[in-house]
């Protein structure tokens, strides 16, 4: 028999932004595995680049347009086709300043983002359960991939997975731009989630990450979350599941229990209180305030002390004093968080927060910011040193040669470390004969270097 000939069609995914976006990207890298293309893990190897953009704040937004000009720059003879929240947002704009790029497809909205299957010259699939099917052709490969402008590979040789359960953003944030692009909140159906995270686990998945706008409000077939995470946790292929992006209101008591109980759910609270000074709050639309932030998290560390917490905050907000931002750093310094971010405030067109006044100049954003972002990274600091002498379990993500490859060390994470966004773990020795990525080995902590830990030591 002779060999099967090679697909005329071969396409290499750029995704930018969030969680979100790459699981996105994964499901139409199946589509187009499915449909005959060849998902290449090498630009230079691909007929047709495809880069999912981000169009959140200013930022990504320029990131995002630098990817799509470097990519056009670079590789002038092959069909560059752009989706994402950027298309969505300015689809005109984009056509008429970059001519160049021969498809722009907005949201990867139907099965696969069948628009986008069918500027590739591609049959989409018949029905979302096609979209959904495994596909084990799919390249794995190492996070080292080069990509352009140096930025992450489509799919990565790990064993965690993205897993979407929601879209859209109901929340009443007049910062956010998210409900203007992607509209009202819907939960994704049970049964869809649950073919794939089928696929997912049939492609290696270990970890299961479920991402949404606001997951803990997801709802389908009669299920809340934890009625989900339940179903996802009678997989015995599943070791971990991680949940990410609660909104802090809608983290309940009855959640904090059930995470607590949970074997197979990261005691892991992704929970983005943005600030903490009330009248700073209510003008951002957002729920709450730093006391009863401090609350949640005491409430959280009773029932569960090894809680990890994450969380995002906003600086240079329309109107914020000195006063406010010292509220900020207060709460801070208080709330004793494992890992987080902090962001200059960006004015997006179409929210309400774009024509609040007065509004914070750059230069004094950017210094709360940096006073802001030191102490997170003082506090997480002082947090992972308690840390040193202790065992912990750690999930395998790859092996990393050293001195030229006389030494190789593990790399993972704890379920106190999310994938990409959090610090990693380094193991440095003894771990058992035929360790492999995805297990989970628990090892001693010797040292803590920022939101990185050290281990080492007789692993099990």
């Amino acid at each position: 028999m002779g060999a099967r000939p090679a697909p005329s069609v071969s396409v290499y995914v750029h995704t930018l932004g969030c969680p979100k976006n790459e699981a996105d990207s994964r499901t139409v890298c199946r589509c187009l595995a499915a449909a005959g293309a060849a998902v290449v893990v090498d630009p230079d190897e691909a007929t047709h680049i495809v880069i999912n953009t981000c169009g959140f704040i200013q930022d990504a937004k320029e990131e995002s347009i630098g990817a799509i000009l470097d990519a056009c720059t670079r590789y002038p003879e092959k069909t560059i086709l752009v989706t994402g929240c950027l298309v969505e947002r300015y689809p005109e704009e984009l056509q008429r300043g970059i001519p160049e790029v021969a498809g722009w497809f907005g949201l990867l909205e139907g099965p696969g983002g069948a628009d986008l299957l069918s500027g590739l010259g591609l049959r989409p699939p018949a029905s979302r359960r096609d979209a959904l099917a495994p596909q084990r052709q799919i390249p794995a490969h190492r996070r080292e991939t080069p990509a352009p402008q140096g930025g992450p590979a489509p799919l990565y040789r790990a064993p965690y997975a993205y897993l979407k359960i929601s879209d859209g953003c109901d929340e009443p944030c007049t910062f956010c731009a998210i409900p203007n692009i992607k509209g009202a909140y819907r939960s994704l159906g049970r049964d869809e989630i649950l073919r794939e995270a089928d696929a997912l686990l049939a492609e290696g998945a270990k970890e299961l990450v479920l991402v949404g706008q606001d997951t803990a409000v997801w709802r389908s077939d009669g299920l809340d979350l934890t009625g989900l995470i339940d179903l996802l946790a009678a997989d015995e292929r599943v070791r971990r599941i991680r949940v990410m992006y609660l909104q802090p209101e809608h983290v309940t008591g009855a959640f904090l229990e059930y995470m607590a109980g949970q074997p197979r759910l990261c005691r892991y609270l992704d929970v983005p209180f943005q600030h903490s000074d009330p009248e700073v709050l209510r003008r951002m639309g957002r729920w709450g305030d730093g006391q009863v932030y401090l609350d949640l998290l005491e409430r959280a560390r009773r029932l569960m002390p090894d809680v990890a917490v994450r969380s995002t905050f906003i600086v240079g907000f329309p109107g914020e004093s000195d006063r406010q931002f010292e509220h900020l750093l207060r709460f801070v310094d208080g709330a004793g968080f494992d890992y987080a971010g902090g962001f200059v405030y960006s004015p997006e067109e179409g929210t309400k927060a774009a024509a609040l006044r007065p509004r914070v100049g750059r230069a004094v954003a950017l210094r709360r910011l940096n006073r802001l972002n030191s102490l997170l990274m003082e506090r997480a600091e002082s947090r992972h040193q308690q840390m040193v002498g202790s065992r912990v379990e750690v999930m395998i993500d790859s092996f990393e040669e050293e001195d030229e490859g006389e030494t190789v060390i593990a790399v993972g994470r704890t379920a106190g470390q999310a994938p990409e966004v959090d610090g990693m773990t380094y193991i440095e020795g003894g771990l058992p004969g035929g360790a492999a990525v995805g297990d989970i080995v628990t090892v001693t902590v010797n040292a803590a270097l920022g939101y990185d830990l050290v281990a080492g030591g007789d692993a099990s």
